[in-house]
Order: structure tokens, then sequence, then C-alpha cells
């Protein structure tokens, strides 16, 4: 679980951007994960910001209810029913949507086979189990060797072409940070619906405190225009 505000808005920037790299439109799909922590990786909201709905099974209710509390997650259930039933209306009307289901994952994951359940994707973390091997019609594998989510070549690949790089703008207050993202908007393209997207919405399911960052990607013009 990330603590810091910086290294958890980097991490879900990073699993956004090995989202859009894989496919432009999530709307209507499902993104699965799961294991103790999982919630609190910034999967869910990199999931609905890239407009898919995500699942995931967190059998750390501590995290769970912290990540909830925080905005992180839309919904917290504790039935398998009870999730299907939340997801299955905004998967048909391809909204983003994101729900935990807290409590013992193997059960849970038994009655979602059995269920006919098949997620478009199944994410998996590199320094936690995957006691969902085989399942989803797809898989993303993140490097967490480092404690931050790496970028895959493929990402990597992708913003080079770009000619993005990373980068973190700080703000002294809540408010300055809003009048921040309202400069990063007012700057980049309205084509641009990639950058736009994550700026518009990362903050409704991060809060900044107690710290006010935005990390963003940016090309060199771009850089040099948001340090004036």
């Amino acid at each position: 679980m990330l603590e810091n505000a910086e290294g958890l808005q980097r991490q879900t920037l990073r699993i956004y951007g090995e989202l859009k790299v894989r496919r432009e439109s999530w709307a209507g799909l499902l993104v699965f994960a799961c294991g103790p922590g999982v919630s609190a990786t910034g999967l869910p909201a990199a999931v609905s910001i890239a407009g898919g709905a995500t699942l995931v099974l967190d059998p750390d209710a501590a995290v769970v209810k912290s990540v909830f509390r925080k905005g992180g997650v839309d919904f917290v259930v504790n039935t398998l029913d009870e999730t299907l039933r939340v997801l299955k209306n905004e998967i048909r009307k391809g909204r983003p949507l994101s729900v935990v289901l807290e409590g013992k994952t193997e059960p849970a994951l038994m009655e979602l086979r059995e269920r006919g359940v098949l997620p478009e994707l199944r994410v998996e973390f590199s320094d936690a189990g995957d006691s969902a091997a085989g399942w989803g019609r797809d898989v993303l594998v993140l490097d967490r060797s480092a404690g931050v989510v790496l970028p895959s070549p493929e990402l990597q690949s992708w913003l080079s072409r770009h000619g993005w790089d990373e980068m973190v703008l700080a703000a002294q207050t809540t408010a300055g940070l809003r009048e921040l993202d309202a400069r990063l908007l007012a700057m980049l393209p309205e084509r641009d619906q990639v950058r736009r997207a994550w700026v518009q919405r990362i903050a409704r399911y991060q809060r900044p405190a107690p710290s006010e960052v935005r990390v963003v990607w940016l090309t060199e013009a771009e850089r040099a225009e948001a340090a004036e």
C-alpha cells in the first residue's frame, strides 16, 4: 500500500497509461484484480478514468475502509450477489465504476468462475501472489519491484511517440491545485482526451491532502509553459 500521495498518483497514472496503450476505450469492459491491499494500488481509479469497470477482491478490511473513505473506490460490498448487481447495470451502460468485494478471496473466485463471469483483463502485481491464474480474457502483469509500478516497454514506447514525460507539479493549497488543473486543461489540446481525462478526473478519486501534487505527462514545450 502506497502511503505517499505522490507515489500513489504516479502509480495510478502509469496503470492508466498501461490500459490506454492496450485499448482506446474501456467502456463496458470489466477489469479484475485480487489480493490483500490491491484496492489501494490506484488500479480502480485508473480503470475508472479510462472508462471501465473494476472488480477487486480484497480481504484486508482496514485497507478497504481507508481507500473507500478517501474516495478511491465507488462501492464496498460484502456479498457476490450485491457485487454483480451493482456492476451489471453500469457495465451494460458503459459507465465507469469500481467495486471492492471485501472478504476471503478463494470462495469468491470459485463462485465467479462458476457463474461464468469473465473479465476482459486480469491485473497482477509482481510482488503479490496470483490466485486467479488462467482466468480472464487477457492478463496485465505490473512490475512493482521498485515499490512503485514501473512502466512497461510498451508504455515507454507509447509515451516516447507522443513526446510525453512524467512530471510532478506542486501547489501550496487544495485551491491552488484546482487552479493548476485548470491551467493544465487550458494548455492541453482539446483533441487530447487521454491527458485531459486524467487531469479532469483524478481529483475525484485521490484527494490531495496532505500534499497537493499533480503527476502528469507533458511535452518539453508544455513543461516549460507549466513551470512559468
